[in-house]
């Protein structure tokens, strides 16, 4: 049944049919049953009405008629009460009665309780004989009675009303109904059984109440209540407001008989819009299905599906239809089967940025159409025809692209013409399998079709059917495989083409580095990457100076070479990580990422502007240039790409104008101290020339003969203006600039010749230690150096002691520790500085050929304060000693330390204690003067 009703649903002409055929029948019902509920509501709501009516105005009655009783009762007693003859009525009615005597104050009686407030106008009308109702606003809203009493002239009574005498029981009331007595005027609710009812009735009060009845309602948690009001005039009666009965029900109790009606009514109605509907859908569905079908199938067609058949065996017009329509849909899909495929691919290569995706599409046809055990397309590479890709799918899983890359030899190219309709190649084991069909041998062909892809007069790839058997194309698939080896032609040449576009776009043509364009995306991604990994980085803009004077005095095309060969320079001089571009004429820019400081930036711009201060050859001719450079840094110089940009072309504008060929940071303050580094860089370069370096020497002294028995060579600037420069300034300087190279050369020779001049004039001095950094150890060629020095000095090897850190023992290189080894066998001695510092360990002690140690002065400043360093210093001696090693105590400046040392058997001693550092005239009087030992 469902699926008969989806099946009308879904047919536009059954839909229409079926809803014209429906609501002939379905209108003339509907009209009668809306109009039937409609009067038989409005009937039961009427009735409902006048019941409520009915109950308030009974109700109204029966509270007048029970407070006349009361007052008749009250007025028969006479004072002072009876209890015995008038209790048990009295009681029933009231539930207390009090007697106001003629001096208006009250008087003890029957049910004597709080006293309440009598109104004049109630005073009044008891006097007068009439009976008072009052009713109590202290709030409980009881109601009281006062009548006059027979027996006592100018005395009344009061008494208070029984509620469930006045009231009555609600089981009185009609069934479903709820009744409220609402003071008017006031809108006091003097009785209401439901709460509920209170607050809606008492609004639904109008103050203006006629005497007839008055019909109202409200709303109250979700229900509807119909109510009628009757006021009940107490005034002429009792003196008191008039009360007003609410009589209220439920709008849905009222019309509860409708369920019992639609009951009935709803089916008979729905029985017969089934029985209509059910004819009618057959009817319609007779007529429409086989239109049904026809539509489904020319949609089918309209998709390009040409496969399905339609089923109508009929011996009517739809069945002629039927046949027709079978015959033209297999004339369609012969025709446009083949034509459908090269559509696909013509749109794929018109809007693919990939060319994977166009070379999946065709090997996809080629397993459908053509029945080959592999089917593959190798690609050539557009920058290196030796190098290519190959493609290739099975037919057993033709939605699984494989990819091998190999080299592509000039003998198998030469298998390739260009202008070839396609060609046989058999593979039978007597030649090597090209690398075009490589991939396939493993699949046991013997045999494949070539169908070269080319493109301008030039071979960019080949199509390959292979079979492990002999085959032939038909002329029909030959021509499929030339026209899908065609437009993979096309996409190559599309995408070559997309890619020479995107290198126009995005590098410059005059010197291959990236554009303002390129630059600008990588400069905000690096900002990216920056603000994400909270690193900094720097930006250099470079403007050549005087460029101009190039090409007016050389020419342009002299002045391209010229931009060429700084661009080549510019990119010698940065790390792979940094970026140089071209942005227009002159000015370069480079990104330094992942700095140290900003002093690396400082250096590599005084390289750039170096390299580029060179001479630079122009056929014939010479010309030289400079550079400016502006530094700007991340994130302090900017935030974006276009404000760095900014900062670094306003740095270099200010290096312009302070005289060009320097580089100037966009902050002064950096730039200050980048300034006065470079100077110091640049005037320790020339310090060697200048004599301005000179070595002075700490004298090591034998705790046991108190005899002078080395010295240790410590390296001192005299600058001209600065004076002398501590080594921790400059030393730093050196080896980051690798300028420690030739300082540490200098040392070695000026020690040796001291050595030699000191030895000529009798110093009988054993040895001179000499402090060689890391990185001038690692280099090829100290050995060498070191040997011809000595031999030049005429001095012993012993004479000579290098002092290493621990730090060149822990990388264990072949080279640092065959240097090791060649200086010991050469004579000389190797004494480790600093120890204890950095990663200490006997292993190495052991292995390399170390004479010396030299324990840490940051562990003597404690020796005779606190026993860990005593206790640090005593194991140190006592295992270098147990190794056969000479040790050396730096920074003594105590007598206490040298007694300590003493004690635990340290060798040697040096510091303030025994001498600074001298220069070499004091030093040989300090010599001189220790000749006697002194130490005590």
């Amino acid at each position: 049944m469902i699926g008969f009703i989806r099946r009308i649903v879904t047919m536009r002409v059954a839909t229409r049919l079926f809803l014209l055929f429906v609501l002939c029948a379905f209108v003339p019902l509907a009209a009668i049953a809306v109009l039937s509920f409609s009067q038989v509501q409005s009937l039961l709501l009427k009735q409902g009405e006048q019941r409520l009516g009915a109950a308030a105005k009974a109700y109204g009655m029966t509270l007048f008629e029970r407070l006349q009783l009361a007052s008749e009762v009250g007025a028969g007693l006479a004072e002072p009460m009876d209890h015995g003859k008038t209790g048990t009525v009295v009681q029933r009615i009231f539930s207390r009665v009090g007697v106001v005597g003629a001096d208006g104050r009250w008087r003890s009686g029957a049910g004597d309780g709080t006293r309440p407030q009598i109104p004049s106008d109630a005073r009044s009308r008891i006097a007068k004989g009439r009976p008072a109702v009052i009713v109590d606003t202290t709030g409980t809203n009881a109601i009281l009675l006062g009548f006059p009493l027979s027996g006592s002239p100018g005395a009344f009574a009061v008494g208070e009303v029984r509620p469930e005498f006045l009231w009555g029981s609600p089981d009185e009331l009609p069934t479903v109904i709820d009744v409220c007595v609402i003071e008017d005027g006031s809108h006091r609710v003097l009785h209401c059984p439901d709460a509920s009812m209170r607050a809606p009735a008492a609004r639904a009060i109008d103050s203006q109440t006629a005497s007839a009845l008055l019909s109202t309602g409200w709303e109250s948690e979700g229900q509807r209540f119909r109510a009628r009001v009757w006021p009940h005039f107490m005034r002429e009666g009792f003196g008191t407001l008039d009360w007003i009965v609410v009589a209220a029900q439920s709008e849905s109790y009222q019309l509860a008989p409708v369920k019992k009606f639609a009951a009935l009514f709803v089916p008979i109605v729905v029985l017969a819009l089934l029985l209509v509907a059910w004819l009618t859908a057959r009817q319609s569905l007779d007529i429409v299905a086989p239109l049904e079908k026809l539509a489904v199938h020319a949609r089918g067609i309209a998709v390009n599906n040409f496969e399905s058949r339609l089923e109508l065996r009929r011996d009517d017009e739809f069945g002629e239809v039927a046949v027709a329509f079978n015959q033209m849909s297999q004339r369609l899909g012969n025709q446009f089967d083949s034509l459908s495929a090269f559509s696909e691919i013509d749109r794929l290569i018109l809007g693919a940025q990939d060319i994977e995706a166009i070379v999946r599409t065709v090997l996809l046809r080629l397993c459908n159409s053509i029945p080959a055990q592999v089917v593959s397309i190798t690609l050539l590479n557009q920058d290196s025809a030796d190098q290519a890709r190959t493609f290739f799918v099975l037919p057993a899983a033709p939605q699984a692209l494989s990819l091998e890359r190999h080299a592509a030899t000039v003998g198998d190219r030469a298998l390739l013409d260009p202008d070839s309709r396609g060609s046989w190649l058999d593979v039978d084991g007597s030649r090597a399998v090209p690398f075009f069909l490589a991939h396939a041998e493993p699949y046991g062909v013997r045999a494949a079709y070539l169908q070269p892809i080319a493109w301008g007069g030039a071979v960019c790839g080949v199509l390959s059917l292979a079979y492990r058997d002999a085959a032939r194309l038909t002329e029909e698939e030959s021509q499929e495989a030339r026209d899908l080896a065609d437009r993979v032609a096309v996409a190559v040449a599309s995408a070559w083409r997309d890619e020479q576009l995107y290198q126009q776009a995005h590098f410059d043509t005059l010197t291959g580095l990236p554009n303002r364009l390129l630059f600008k995306d990588r400069l905000e991604r690096e900002i990216a990457r920056s603000q994400r990994e909270g690193a900094t980085f720097a930006l250099l803009f470079i403007d050549l100076d005087h460029f101009k004077h190039v090409n007016d005095s050389f020419g342009h095309s002299e002045g391209d070479k010229v931009l060429g060969e700084s661009a080549r320079r510019i990119a010698k001089c940065l790390r792979h990580s940094d970026t140089v571009a071209r942005l227009s004429g002159d000015e370069f820019t480079v990104m330094l990422s992942r700095l140290h400081g900003p002093q690396e930036a400082w250096l590599l711009a005084e390289t750039i502007i170096a390299a580029l201060s060179q001479e630079f050859n122009l056929g014939e001719q010479r010309c030289f240039l400079s550079a400016s450079i502006g530094i700007a840094s991340f994130p302090a110089d900017g935030a974006s790409a276009e404000e760095l940009l900014k900062s670094a072309d306003t740095a270099m504008y200010r290096a312009k104008a302070a005289g060009r060929a320097q580089a100037i940071f966009f902050e002064e303050k950096m730039n200050r101290e980048a300034v006065a580094r470079v100077t110091l860089d640049r005037d320790l370069r020339a310090a060697i020339d200048r004599n301005e370096l000179v070595l002075h020497y700490q004298p090591q002294i034998d705790v046991v003969t108190g005899r002078i028995s080395g010295a240790e060579a410590l390296i001192r600037w005299n600058h001209p203006k600065q004076g002398l420069v501590s080594p921790l300034r400059f030393i730093p300087l050196a080896e980051e600039s690798g300028f420690i190279e030739q300082i540490g050369r200098w040392t070695i020779e000026r020690a040796c010749g001291q050595m030699k001049e000191w030895r000529a004039k009798g110093l009988d001095l054993s040895r001179v230690s000499v402090n060689v950094s890391p990185r001038q150890f690692r280099r090829p060629g100290l050995g060498d150096f070191i040997r011809a020095t000595v031999e030049s000095s005429g001095l012993p090897a012993e004479c000579l002691e290098f002092e290493i850190t621990e730090g060149l023992l822990l990388e264990r290189g072949e080279a640092v520790e065959g240097l090791l080894l060649e200086l010991d066998q050469s004579g000389h001695r190797i004494a480790l500085d600093d120890f204890g510092t950095g990663f200490s360990s006997m292993s190495y002690l052991q292995r390399f050929p170390v004479h010396t140690i030299k324990i840490d002065r940051v562990f003597i400043e404690g020796i005779d304060r606190t026993s860990d360093s005593q206790a640090i210093v005593a194991a140190i001696i006592a295992m270098s000693h147990a190794l056969g090693k000479t040790v050396i105590a730096e920074g003594v400046e105590t007598a206490g330390q040298l007694a300590l040392l003493t004690k635990l058997r340290c060798d040697e001693i040096q510091g303030f204690l025994i001498s600074r550092a001298l220069p070499p005239a004091e030093f040989e009087r300090f010599f001189v003067e220790r000749a006697v030992p002194a130490i005590s």
